[in-house]
């Protein structure tokens, strides 16, 4: 066995066991893996992130085309060359996929961020909140997850997950932190952070009002109350303005 192969510790039946894992996965059942495997640990290689990143390029995938409910791990092994049962070497539950799958979704922010605050020399509020708007509008998947991220991905993913997406997500936020500190040094530290804390708000607030699901535009028609969706955009762009009037 070569240093390039993956190696898998798992327990069964109280039998500690290693084996490659191209075997395991070639040869683990759905059933007794779900009735017997107690303990999984596998080394950090290539091909285990990579085999990752298919998990969460599926999820991706299946998140698209279905939403939430769509998400499952059978969905995920039929787009992927990974067997069912062998998704529990990555990931718990589906929401720990969608966790990284935000991740992964806030990195690419991260980068439109950086690519815009890096290059610019100066930003008055306007452009500063025009610029803001445009990074968090193009990023639709994004704010998707955000949406149920508190109501349903963080209450079924394990604390370590969690602490991990708290940890390296946060990256973005930074960036923009940085933005206020460049573009706005005159502007006091309290306020600076208040608008931070009313961007956030503000940002997971606002994308289910403009794009309520068909079932919530058809409970609005039953009940005889006519909806108008906000646009996002405009919405989100006139109230930052508003946020950033003390910068």
């Amino acid at each position: 066995m070569n240093d390039t192969t993956s190696l898998i510790i798992y327990q069964m039946n109280n039998t500690v066991s290693m084996v490659s894992l191209d075997f395991f996965e070639n040869s683990c059942q759905d059933e007794e893996w779900e009735r017997n495997v107690d303990f999984i640990k596998a080394r950090t290689t290539e091909q285990i992130l990579s085999r990752k990143e298919e998990i969460i390029s599926a999820a991706d995938t299946l998140f698209s085309r279905s939403g939430y409910a769509g998400v499952h791990f059978k969905a995920i092994s039929a787009l992927t060359s990974i067997k069912r049962p062998a998704i529990y070497l990555y990931y718990k539950t589906k929401d720990e996929v969608l966790l990284d799958l935000l991740k992964r979704e806030m990195g690419d922010w991260d980068l439109a961020l950086h690519k815009g605050i890096d290059t610019a020399e100066t930003m008055t509020k306007e452009t500063f909140c025009a610029f803001l708007t445009e990074t968090v509008a193009s990023h639709d998947k994004m704010l998707r997850l955000f949406v149920i991220l508190c109501t349903n991905i963080e209450n079924q993913c394990r604390l370590e997950k969690l602490t991990e997406f708290k940890r390296e997500a946060g990256a973005a936020f930074e960036t923009i932190g940085g933005g206020l500190a460049k573009f706005f040094p005159q502007a006091p530290a309290d306020v600076k952070q208040a608008f931070m804390m009313a961007f956030v708000t503000y940002m997971h607030g606002l994308y289910p009002l403009a794009y309520p699901s068909q079932k919530q535009l058809d409970a609005m028609a039953r009940a005889g109350r006519a909806y108008a969706s906000p646009d996002f955009k405009t919405s989100f762009y006139h109230g930052l303005v508003l946020l950033a009037a003390e910068l």
